[in-house]
């Protein structure tokens, strides 16, 4: 299995090194073979079924299906209609047990209780089963192999925990938000057809299923293979509204507060104004202090992430500075500016009327 990383993230007021994971698996099938955009976590029962889709589906016909982690083949089977052909491997994460689902299958490689490697082929794919084409369904399962109770508690969000190569991931928790609120993200993350028009996901449906969240995220929205760059995330109508910047291989939290040793760093002297006046027209002053001298970055982005902006780079005294942002040039509306000194990042809002 891949390793545990720290990694840098941030969210819209407050940002800087703060932990973050990286994926925890193997992609199950070729970066050739796209996941499909329409099913999304924790979404409302589909067709007919009785649950929300609780995996990811990878469009793919006659193909290599790999096994995502180092693992036993625990169960071979075929439900005429649901699953289709499937395998289970079975491992530990971090001690508890652990269980990929790999359905829809036209033909098995492996055999039961066959020890298998995390790339190493376990099937081909097919549309056995109830699907409406052919595909790789694909879920991550932590605990017993199933829950009488509730057997939805134990799936995981898997866009969390395997990618294509170079994508990243998104994910959160949006206090007090209903089953299903819609949480909508800028511009298109995904990299390539049918995500064309991708927009938004969704928060997952507790009251219908019981989904339990991911025993690390505590995510209640994610998105998955996401184009390395900068987003806005918003929610809630726009109460709720993030910015994050998410890397290759990067699993990125929109959420988490700084740690205690940046809030020491952070309370030791580097500050960032609000700006003034704010909102303007067309130019505002923006003020930011230094404990000692330091390489700073003051820059300024548009909600979709482009930077439209460079107030300062290089080598700054210890002090107070402040520059004069002239936003002529642009549109009306919200603007985020970030200040970078170091591994300490700050962003604040500020919001152009013309």
């Amino acid at each position: 299995m891949r390793p545990v990383l720290l990694l840098c993230l941030f969210s819209l007021f407050v940002t800087s090194e703060l932990y973050s994971q990286t994926f925890r698996m193997t992609r199950p099938a070729d970066d050739s073979k796209q996941t499909n955009g329409s099913y999304l976590y924790g979404e409302p029962a589909l067709r007919g079924f009785p649950h929300a889709h609780l995996g990811i589906d990878i469009s793919m016909n006659r193909d290599t299906v790999y096994a995502a982690h180092d693992g036993v083949v625990g169960f071979l089977g075929d439900q005429t209609g649901g699953c289709g052909i499937y395998i289970m491997i079975d491992d530990y994460w971090e001690g508890k047990k652990m269980h990929t689902l790999y359905c829809h299958l036209h033909e098995v490689l492996v055999t039961l209780n066959q020890d298998v490697e995390a790339g190493e082929p376990v099937a081909i794919s097919g549309a056995t089963g109830n699907v409406t084409g052919p595909h790789l369904h694909f879920e991550v399962r932590v605990g017993n192999h199933s829950n009488e109770s509730n057997p939805q508690r134990n799936r995981r969000n898997a866009e969390l925990w395997v990618a294509m190569e170079g994508m990243g991931a998104i994910y959160g928790n949006i206090s007090g938000a209903a089953d299903g609120t819609r949480v909508d993200i800028n511009p298109d993350p995904k990299p390539r057809p049918p995500y064309t028009t991708y927009g938004w996901t969704l928060t997952y449906r507790f009251a219908d299923t019981g989904i339990g969240r991911d025993d690390i995220y505590m995510e209640n929205y994610a998105i998955g293979d996401v184009v390395p760059g900068t987003y806005t995330i918003t929610a809630l109508n726009g109460s709720y509204t993030r910015f994050v910047t998410v890397g290759a291989g990067q699993v990125v939290n929109a959420d988490s507060p700084p740690t205690s040793i940046e809030r020491e760093q952070l309370a030791g002297g580097i500050l960032l104004d609000q700006n003034y006046p704010n909102p303007f027209n067309p130019s505002t002053t923006i003020r930011f202090e230094l404990p000692e001298t330091a390489v700073v970055n003051l820059r300024v982005y548009s909600l979709q992430g482009q930077e439209v902006a460079t107030l300062a780079s290089g080598v700054h005294s210890a002090g107070r500075h402040e520059v004069n942002f002239d936003a002529s040039a642009l549109s009306s509306g919200l603007y985020i500016y970030e200040l970078v000194s170091g591994n300490t990042r700050l962003t604040r809002k500020m919001t152009l009327v013309k």
